[in-house]
């Protein structure tokens, strides 16, 4: 049971504010100039459910070219059921996606992904790289859900020009 480790000057992205959760798509952030990138999921559920959590990829703006990981990354994942409680994160197997334990309370996960797995379109290669993210939930309406993806760049630059990671 390790820490998820995250190193020092990463770029946050707001994949998604806080909002009303419902089954839906987040923002796609462009990762193709990215390294490796942390999708940082917190959700409050209202009513035991479970909420399954699926990043994906695509090769185009605006999810054009759509498609499941395709392969496992590490997770961490922790929960408040008790009000007053410290959340505590807790490695769990590698997997292409997550479904949260079911009880009512604040979720927090992590999905560590290494940019360079995301491959390229297999059916049309001229299609190029999969260089974006994004995630989908499966979740009630009174859950409260948002999303940052936590960037570490592939090069180092004196300046962070955000909008640049943002479709």
């Amino acid at each position: 049971m390790s820490n998820v480790f995250m190193p020092e000057g990463l770029i946050p992205i707001t994949m998604m504010p806080p909002q009303l959760g419902t089954t839906d798509t987040y923002d796609w952030i462009n990762v193709g100039r990215a390294q490796k990138v942390w999708i940082d999921y917190y959700a409050t559920i209202a009513a035991a459910t479970v909420i399954v959590v699926t990043p994906r990829k695509a090769y185009a703006a605006a999810g054009t070219g759509t498609a499941v990981l395709g392969f496992n990354v590490p997770i961490w994942y922790g929960t408040i059921a008790t009000a007053g409680l410290a959340l505590t994160m807790a490695r769990q197997t590698d997997a292409a996606n997550f479904s949260t334990s079911g009880a009512a309370g604040v979720h927090r996960l992590i999905f560590e992904i290494d940019t360079s797995a995301l491959g390229k379109e297999a059916t049309v290669p001229s299609l190029g790289a999969y260089n974006y993210i994004s995630i989908t939930h499966d979740g009630l309406v009174a859950d409260y859900t948002c999303c940052t993806v936590w960037v570490l760049p592939r090069y180092a630059s004196d300046e962070v020009a955000s909008t640049t990671w943002i479709v």
